[in-house]
């Protein structure tokens, strides 16, 4: 039964039937979502007013929905019969203040004093207050959330007389509201948290853990050679490799924080870990955890997994570093091979930024054409030059004159030798070209290079532009390529000596030499590797590896080029055996080609 009491104010409160105080109250009801038409007809302007308090006390205790009304100091004087059933206790009319619940939270759960309702401050403040959430708790300590409207209420003079609200349930608006925000923090694919997700998740953890003095690790993860995989066999089999990666991670990783970050990257923050050795046998769990093959598809695959370990807080005191530190740690595994895990170094990330920061200052060279071709003469044993080898040199502004031992990996490493190859190949076919002597050209190609496409196509079109002669040109490969793949390495030599250029086997020696790719391939040249030109006059094993050479070569009718030439015992020793040409810095450096310009004719 709903219930209401005389006093004092009553007299004025009962005032409320004025139109403007009965449209307030009916504007809250509409507010909270109240069809009244339902309810009771509309009443008309010509109505008494004290019919149509009747009237509207009438509706009030026929709404399923919870309605209280207070007096001007917030003492309630009235509460529909629906109020003490979802409020769970009888409303205790003159003595409850501004709310009639138990106890009242909150949304987030955090104890709210009675003077700060919401009802109270529409009374203080005199005006409706709206948009406010809470959480009302019964006596037996159910909790439903609500959203509140309270109205103040004012007599004909426009004193404050009292205030109006309604608690409506909003349980089945928050479900759905959770259910969506657990939909926007979840990867569709495999259920775990997402990038959002991880980020308030790491920010709530490095929290706790700075006031508990706690460790923790944050471990990047990513799936080796998935992107092969996938594109060999279809985003399906990709989809179900991933979905049970996910599920063998969530089964390892105990009560660490788990979450998918894009493609086949995942991380994990861990509870709190103190050393390095928890670290370490949490990286383990994971790394077993894709000991077994993977089977979709009727196929079984093997997948491992590379992690990257950072520790708080002596790798990053944020989550940004933190985060870093550990895609520092995962490429330095990537670097050693797929199933590593390395923990964050400091020193090596030193090394790993200055690699970085070389590459960079690398491939900004190789775009403004800031390495340029030096020349290297190769002499014949009269004297006489017979060409030049072409040979990159790198002067940059900070480190000087760069080596080429040390710029040509990282061009290969950073996928720029290419590029570097071909400006190399087109600057040295077009000074060559200059010269008005027909001396040759020799220049280096390298092995990812030669792999790489079309290279009998590119070294044609370098040919039409310059105009210069084929058979002056010579390209320099390693023994490296005909191993890889001697089928294509043969299609490929076959199509350059068809254009009339000529192939030098560099560095022979000191790879994977055997006799029968001297038979198979149309090569031109062999340079015996400086290596064993170095030890000529030190060691029997080098003078007879280099006779032997050379024999071995003009057997075959193959020309036979000794490098790295620096004393004059080695000189004579290379002209007494017949070797056809030499280089090296006892006969001329490699230097700038107008530095040569009298013999070339420039």
């Amino acid at each position: 039964m709903s219930k209401a009491v005389t006093s004092p104010d009553v007299t004025a409160y009962r005032r409320f039937s004025a139109d403007r105080q009965i449209a307030s109250g009916f504007a809250a009801l509409r507010e909270g979502g109240v069809d009244l038409s339902q309810i009771a007809p509309a009443a008309s302007k010509n109505d008494r007013p004290t019919h149509r308090d009747a009237w509207f006390e009438g509706v009030l205790e026929q709404l399923p929905i919870c309605v209280y009304m207070t007096d001007a100091e917030g003492r309630i004087t009235y509460a529909n019969r629906a109020a003490g059933a979802f409020v769970g206790r009888e409303p205790r009319i003159g003595a409850d203040r501004w709310c009639i619940t138990h106890k009242l939270f909150t949304i987030e759960g955090a104890p709210l004093a009675p003077q700060d309702d919401p009802m109270a401050a529409a009374l203080r403040e005199s005006r409706p207050v709206r948009g406010v959430e809470a959480m009302l708790e019964r006596p037996d300590g159910t909790r439903t959330p609500i959203l509140t409207y309270p109205t103040p209420l004012f007599g004909d003079d426009g004193a404050l007389i009292g205030g109006f609200n309604l608690l409506v349930d909003i349980s089945k608006r928050k479900q759905a509201e959770q259910k969506l925000a657990d939909t926007l923090r979840h990867d569709r694919l495999t259920g775990l948290h997402n990038r959002p997700a991880l980020s308030a998740h790491l920010d709530r953890r490095l929290t706790q853990a700075r006031l508990a003095g706690e460790g923790l690790v944050v471990m990047r993860m990513d799936l080796d050679g998935f992107k092969a995989l996938n594109d060999e066999h279809g985003h399906a089999v990709g989809d179900a490799i991933l979905i049970e990666a996910a599920q063998r991670l969530r089964a390892s990783a105990g009560d660490a924080f788990l979450a998918r970050i894009g493609g086949d990257e995942f991380m994990l923050v861990s509870g709190a870990l103190q050393t390095e050795g928890e670290a370490r046998a949490q990286a383990e769990r994971v790394r077993c955890a894709f000991a077994d093959e993977f089977f979709t598809g009727g196929h079984s695959f093997k997948v491992s997994v590379s992690a990257g370990c950072a520790r708080f807080p002596g790798d990053g005191e944020d989550q940004i570093r933190l985060i870093a530190a550990a895609n520092a740690a995962l490429n330095l595994a990537k670097s050693e091979g797929p199933g590593a895990m390395r923990m964050f170094d400091l020193a090596e990330q030193a090394r790993e930024q200055e690699r970085l920061t070389f590459s960079r200052h690398l491939r900004q060279a190789i775009e403004r054409n800031e390495i340029h071709p030096h020349y290297q003469p190769l002499f014949r044993a009269d004297g006489s030059i017979a060409g030049f080898e072409a040979l990159a040199r790198w002067k940059d502004p900070v480190r000087g004159i760069v080596a080429p031992a040390s710029f040509i990996p990282a061009a290969e490493e950073g996928g720029l030798i290419a590029k570097l190859d071909a400006y190399v190949l087109r600057s040295a076919c077009i000074e060559a070209a200059r010269w008005t002597q027909p001396l040759r050209i020799s220049v280096n190609i390298s092995a990812l290079e030669f792999q790489s496409g079309d290279l009998p196509g590119r070294v044609a079109a370098v040919l039409a532009e310059t105009g210069l002669d084929p058979e002056r040109l010579e390209l320099e490969i390693t023994e490296g390529v005909m191993v890889t793949d001697a089928d294509r390495a043969m299609a490929t030599f076959g199509k350059l000596r068809a254009l009339g250029v000529r192939i030098a086997l560099d560095d022979f020696g000191t790879g994977y030499s055997s006799l029968s790719y001297l038979h198979r391939f149309p090569l031109t040249t062999l340079k015996i590797d400086r290596s064993f030109v170095a030890k000529l006059g030190v060691t029997l094993e080098s003078v007879a590896i280099t006779r032997a050479v050379i024999q071995l070569g003009h057997a075959l009718g193959i020309e036979v080029v000794a490098e790295g030439v620096e004393t004059p015992e080695q000189l004579d020793f290379l002209i007494q055996e017949g070797c056809d040409l030499t280089q090296g810095f006892l006969l001329g450096r490699p230097l700038d080609a107008s530095a040569y310009a009298h013999v070339t004719g420039a």
